[in-house]
């Protein structure tokens, strides 16, 4: 799931890095790169998998849904203020510019693309985090809100006017998530 919710972010890096290889008269490393990619969104996802295990150990049922309104609230509130905060501004403006990236942080060879694949994965992870973790509100296997979160982390990473998204989806979820407070705890 995490593979084919990122693809659409990480094609137009591997794009830049080609273009960037090629002036530079250099070898391009696409795999190495998105093998670092990889391991980024790997280590999440086994991070997202041991947290719903320990939460079925518990009990709690997942997707939270309308089954478990306190932790759906309480997910959908820290998602929204999260796109508020510093570290997900500064971990988007990373993710959000290949060739800044790139020009910046260029490293020559296979591990040097791997290492520069390791970092935008963990710039990428800094700034959707929150967002891929929501999908313990709405389940993994739901298409239609795992789509549209991906739309959100698609449009925030690579469209112009991206990184002006995040307020309005943050208060997008903290006002969902008072919603779900006040129609089912209350």
């Amino acid at each position: 799931m995490t593979a084919v919710m990122m693809a659409p972010i990480v094609v137009p890096w591997l794009r830049a890095l080609r273009r960037q290889a090629a002036n530079r008269n250099t070898p391009s490393f696409v795999f190495p790169f998105a093998a670092g990619y990889a391991v980024a969104w790997t280590g999440f996802s086994a991070a997202a998998a041991g947290v719903q295990l320990a939460l079925a150990a518990f009990e709690v049922p997942v997707p939270f849904g309308v089954d478990a309104p306190y932790h759906s609230a309480t997910a959908l509130i820290l998602a929204g203020a999260f796109q508020f905060t510093p570290f997900k501004s500064a971990c988007l403006s990373r993710c959000r510019s290949p060739a800044g990236y790139l020009l910046t942080r260029w490293r020559h060879g296979a591990s040097g693309h791997l290492r520069m694949g390791l970092g935008h994965g963990l710039d990428c992870v800094g700034c959707c985090w929150a967002l891929m973790a929501l999908a313990l509100v709405v389940g993994m296997i739901d298409l239609v809100w795992m789509g549209l979160l991906m739309a959100v982390m698609v449009a925030e990473t690579t469209l112009p006017f991206g990184a002006r998204l995040t307020r309005p989806v943050g208060v997008g979820l903290v006002a969902v998530g008072l919603a779900v407070c006040i129609l089912y705890i209350t």
